[in-house]
């Protein structure tokens, strides 16, 4: 088949979504598919890409700075891919993004008549304080223009049952089904106890540690990990928070850090890629986070298939991924002091912190990229067929 993935991020843009394209891209292409990305130029004109661009094309639009959410970019939906898709002509179109990009794909699939498959990924009235509309009304309103867009694809695809049932409350029309998002299982595999050592010592890392990893932004809730770990802190000493990722949150956080006297204790990694990233959130003994705003996050994915155990807030998609006493806990939103206590019965039963070890990675088994890749493409066929 030929696949044209529309996402206004991709790689080098680092978030869920940008991940979650790059990865279907490439599994979709050892599967021995075509694919071509239409994507946003991070600095308005063509760039190198990390994701082996030479495996296939990559069609940068011009983009401009998005006026209101830093490191973000948009451009202009005035089918500027149509050329280079008409050359190669897919036999569908799928769309991971509602906004400018996204509006190039609805263009493009109709123009060309093609199959229009949309991933919904987030709650994205979640992100609202970041324009400063963080209001009721403005949150209805998100999601009537979130449902007008899904409502021109041929199937809504969503990560989790919270989301979909979401999508419905608020009037989707089209077909819809739950299809997970994939990790690559193969490179977030458990370290071996040696090269777990050998990992901590080059991160400074004494005894056993807790990790989060995503964007460091204010929906992400890490103040509530980091004041958590505080009150475990104080009682065993040596361990350590390591947090990687960055955002506009970075300085505020490492503030809240020095000023609950954890200076020393919470290591700030910033972006990492790749095996370094692998290796880096290996290293660590329990993934920890607090976020009410999660629907299938790429980094919890990636945390249980490194083998770690996961705590994390009873909200949305989160009680979907973790299973309860099976392979982490689920706590309470914002409630830092059962927070603390999961995180010390944790790191403190190693039997335990094996058993929920091992389940971790068992359970992302399922997730593995080429299964999810293999039915992506059953729903691919499944539309092109119905347009015989």
């Amino acid at each position: 088949m030929k696949i044209a993935i529309f996402s206004d991020t991709f790689p080098p843009q680092v978030d869920g979504v940008s991940s979650v394209a790059s990865q279907l891209a490439e599994s979709l292409l050892d599967r021995g598919n075509e694919v071509l990305v239409v994507t946003i130029s991070k600095n308005g004109h063509r760039e190198s890409g990390r994701q082996s661009p030479e495996r296939y094309e990559i069609i940068h639009l011009p983009s401009l700075p998005a006026p209101v959410y830093s490191g973000y970019r948009v451009t202009l939906p005035i089918r500027q891919a149509s050329r280079k898709l008409k050359k190669f002509y897919p036999d569908v179109i799928h769309t991971h993004t509602p906004f400018s990009v996204g509006w190039e794909a609805v263009q493009s699939a109709k123009k060309l008549g093609v199959p229009l498959v949309g991933t919904h990924h987030t709650f994205y009235d979640h992100y609202l304080k970041h324009v400063k509309v963080n209001f009721q009304w403005a949150k209805k309103f998100t999601w009537k223009i979130m449902v007008n867009y899904y409502n021109h694809c041929d199937m809504v695809l969503s990560p989790t049952q919270s989301l979909a049932d979401t999508l419905i409350k608020y009037g989707l029309k089209s077909p819809s089904e739950i299809l997970s998002n994939p990790v690559n299982t193969d490179l977030f595999d458990s370290l071996s106890r040696g090269e777990k050592s050998e990992e901590k010592k080059k991160l400074g890392l004494k005894g056993k540690s807790f990790v989060y990893m995503g964007r460091v932004s204010y929906e992400k809730s890490i103040d509530q990990v980091i004041k958590a770990f505080a009150i475990i802190s104080k009682k065993i000493p040596d361990v350590k928070l390591a947090i990687i990722g960055d955002g506009p949150e970075k300085r505020p956080l490492e503030i809240l850090a020095d000023n609950l006297g954890l200076e020393e204790r919470v290591i700030f990694t910033g972006f990492l890629y790749g095996e370094k990233l692998a290796k880096t959130l290996g290293a660590n003994e329990v993934f920890v986070t607090a976020s009410k705003s999660e629907n299938m996050p790429i980094s919890v994915l990636e945390a249980m298939a490194a083998g770690l155990p996961v705590i994390g807030a009873r909200a949305l998609g989160i009680p979907e991924i973790i299973k309860d006493n099976e392979n982490g806990f689920l706590v309470p939103p914002d409630n830092t002091e059962e927070m603390a206590e999961k995180m010390m019965e944790l790191i403190g039963e190693d039997a335990l912190l094996d058993r929920f070890s091992s389940a971790s990675r068992n359970l992302s088994m399922k997730y593995a990229r080429e299964k999810i890749a293999e039915k992506h493409e059953k729903i691919y066929q499944s539309l092109i067929e119905s347009r015989l």
